[in-house]
């Protein structure tokens, strides 16, 4: 009774994957941190499996939404970092430099299974990973110029390698195995889907193991107290981001907010290594990513509320129409 209790709990609040991944990558490093050398491994079998999941007419739609795409892209790799740097700048600017960072980065290459598990709309997601991470190798440089006056060049051949063999190359094979095996590939959906999950745990351990497997994180009070308020704060420019696309649905609405929120993180410690070789900047990054990742299964329930939303205002004008 207790098991099919917590099987019902888990299917369908499968976005807990992201918690207990955190959890296994802090308790057991050492299981998980020699994984870290297959994350793009992982990411390409988390795609393929998505990608089975996709339907191309809609990719196509999102991606002749240009205001949409301008409106979203320009607020998330320009107005965002600057919105988060500049109060930290004048009041804590021992933490500008980690939100600016991470504030900069384009959105995380599995926000398609992410916004699958939060009912939101993949197809979006995919359109917005791969719009922002073709502009940030220019935006990044153009930020860090404006904001510290010192250009950080981005790895332009790593970041577009990796959308290739990530996003594109499973997307391809996905979308010919969709075409010559359609009952196939529709017989065993619900497989594609928890192969994803599986596979999308197992990739954050890993992460979390090989980011935090130097020594234990400690945080101040004064630090903690400082992250709480910069959350709200970030809470308030996602609002934003919701309501800035006021045309598109409500689940629309709920996936682009979540784009802004779940961003590059392996980029994002990568330049902040590179660049700004600093451990107490290492370990800003570590918690903020943390506190993030942690953050995303009550965001669920924001994403459910605004599909509920959605099914209402559906409803509604048909009725309208009846009558």
């Amino acid at each position: 009774m207790i098991l099919q209790k917590l099987k019902q709990l888990f299917s369908e609040n499968q976005i807990m994957v992201v918690l207990f991944g955190i959890i296994a990558g802090l308790i057991v490093p050492s299981w998980f941190r020699p994984l870290a050398t297959y994350s793009t491994h992982l990411l390409v079998l988390i795609f393929f499996c998505s990608s089975l999941r996709l339907e191309i007419t809609e990719i196509v739609a999102y991606a002749k939404d240009w205001k949409m795409l301008l409106f979203t892209n320009s607020f998330m790799l320009i107005i965002l970092p600057i919105a988060m740097w500049l109060p930290l700048m004048l009041f804590a600017p021992d933490w500008a430099m980690a939100f600016l960072i991470l504030g900069a980065m384009p959105t995380g290459m599995t926000i398609a299974l992410i916004a699958d598990l939060f009912g939101g709309k993949t197809t979006l997601a995919l359109v917005i990973t791969a719009t922002t991470s073709l502009l940030a190798p220019l935006t990044i440089p153009l930020l860090f110029l404006i904001t510290i006056g010192r250009v950080v060049p981005v790895p332009v051949i790593s970041l577009f390698s990796s959308l290739f063999i990530s996003i594109v190359l499973p997307f391809i094979v996905a979308t010919w195995l969709k075409s010559v095996r359609p009952k196939f590939v529709k017989k065993y959906d619900f497989w594609w889907r928890e192969i994803s999950i599986i596979a999308f745990g197992v990739l954050i351990a890993a992460i979390v193991a090989d980011t935090t497997g130097n020594g234990a994180i400690t945080i101040s009070i004064r630090d903690a107290g400082l992250v709480f308020i910069m959350l709200l704060y970030m809470a308030v420019l996602v609002a934003i981001s919701y309501f800035m696309n006021y045309w598109r649905t409500n689940s629309e609405k709920a996936t682009i907010a979540l784009c802004i929120v779940y961003l590059n993180n392996t980029l994002s410690l990568y330049i902040a290594n590179k660049f700004f070789p600093d451990a107490h900047l290492m370990t800003q990054l570590v918690i903020l990513l943390l506190v993030i990742n942690i953050l995303l299964p009550p965001f669920r329930w924001i994403a459910a509320r605004a599909v509920e939303l959605d099914k209402k205002q559906i409803k509604s004008k048909k009725l309208k129409k009846i009558k």
